[in-house]
């Protein structure tokens, strides 16, 4: 062997051993190379306590976004996602699985409907913004074949609808999404969710299941609520001359359509086990109606007052807004079967006088025959 020979023998050997050891290296630093890599990509408000990286798999533990003020507004206690490494083959990116475990969000949104909570990262410049989207276009496309979500929670304070703030608490939230695709394509993705809203009057159960093309956002959906508080609701419907309600619960079943924006949702409530609170007069009205209806039909009818409805209208129209179209849904529903007309809750449900009640009532018969 030649003196040349030795020279490229260990020079090789050197070669190895230098990326032996730098293999090394990330393998026993990858952990804490894609923490921080993760979390200077997303920002200073965001932090992860741990990253495990595994052949097929990512774990991470307590992914964390604050706000400003330093109130932690995202958590997830765990996030794991299973990946099929086989559809690169075919160009794609192919996630068998992804397992949220114990989510958290809280939500807020100002009188003007805009999200204050939460805000993510701004996404850079215009240019950045330009790069990045042209990166996308050649980037393949994630499908995640399956996301579950385990015992998540919401809390969602709502500005806008109601004359007074309301804090809706989701709980127990559960749910499975499948075929769900990036950049969104109009293949149904489809969707189960369970989860509970608790109140002082009790705890609701939701249930939901559904189709959605999130590229054209068409859907159809099922939703079932039972023991829904609705004194924990009262600012949606208060208006002046309102009683105050001590006690009540309703049941909701909605069968929700969306093609091109526009939603159709016929369903039917059941408003039971009302209590009025003590000194309501005979004058007094609950969602429009005088008491005094309501009270006797319940009384008749075992303490239940079932009304349909349906909720219809253009979600792109800013002043549609499905919460105040379902509380004057059920308004009209329930003086429909106490046998009430439009002029009899006109004033008491929109606010305004004899002279205002004629056009509501051509509205309100259009509204009938949807």
């Amino acid at each position: 062997m030649t003196v040349r020979d030795r020279k490229i023998i260990l020079f090789s050997a050197a070669v190895a051993c230098f990326l032996l050891v730098l293999v090394l290296f990330v393998v026993r630093y990858a952990n804490t190379i894609a923490k921080t890599g993760i979390e200077k990509a997303l920002g200073k408000d965001f932090s992860i306590e741990r990253i495990e990286l595994k052949w097929g798999s990512v774990r991470a533990r307590n992914i964390v976004m604050k706000d400003k003020a330093g109130k932690e507004i995202v958590k997830v206690e765990g996030l794991v996602v299973k990946s099929d490494f086989m559809g690169l083959l075919r160009q794609k990116y192919i996630f068998s699985s992804v397992l949220i475990e114990r989510p958290y969000m809280y939500v807020e949104v100002d009188k003007r409907d805009g999200l204050v909570s939460p805000v993510f990262p701004s996404m850079g410049t215009t240019a950045d913004k330009q790069k990045k989207e042209a990166d996308r276009v050649l980037t393949p496309p994630a499908i995640f074949k399956k996301i579950v979500v385990v015992n998540g929670s919401v809390d969602y304070l709502d500005r806008k609808s109601p004359k007074v703030p309301v804090m809706t608490r989701v709980r127990d939230i559960n749910m499975e999404i499948r075929d769900l695709s990036l950049p969104f394509t109009n293949d149904p993705t489809r969707y189960t969710l369970r989860a509970s809203v608790p109140a002082s009057g009790g705890t609701a159960s939701v249930k939901s299941e559904g189709t959605i093309k999130f590229a054209s956002r068409d859907m159809e959906s099922a939703a079932q609520v039972r023991g829904l508080d609705i004194t924990h609701f009262k600012h949606y419907y208060h208006r002046r001359g309102s009683v105050d309600i001590k006690r009540g619960l309703i049941d909701i079943d909605v069968r929700a359509k969306v093609v091109s924006r526009r939603i159709h949702a016929p369903g039917r409530a059941v408003i039971r086990d009302l209590e009025f609170a003590s000194g309501s007069g005979m004058g007094d009205r609950f969602m429009g109606v005088p008491i005094n209806l309501v009270a006797a039909f319940l009384k008749k009818s075992g303490d239940q007052l079932p009304v349909d409805f349906v909720i219809a209208g253009d979600l792109d129209n800013p002043k549609f807004n499905i919460t105040e179209t379902f509380v004057s849904r059920l308004s009209f529903g329930i003086a429909e079967k106490l046998g009430l007309s439009v002029q009899d809750i006109g004033e008491s449900v929109f606010g305004v006088g004899a002279e205002g009640i004629q056009g509501i009532g051509e509205g309100i018969k259009n509204i009938f025959k949807k």
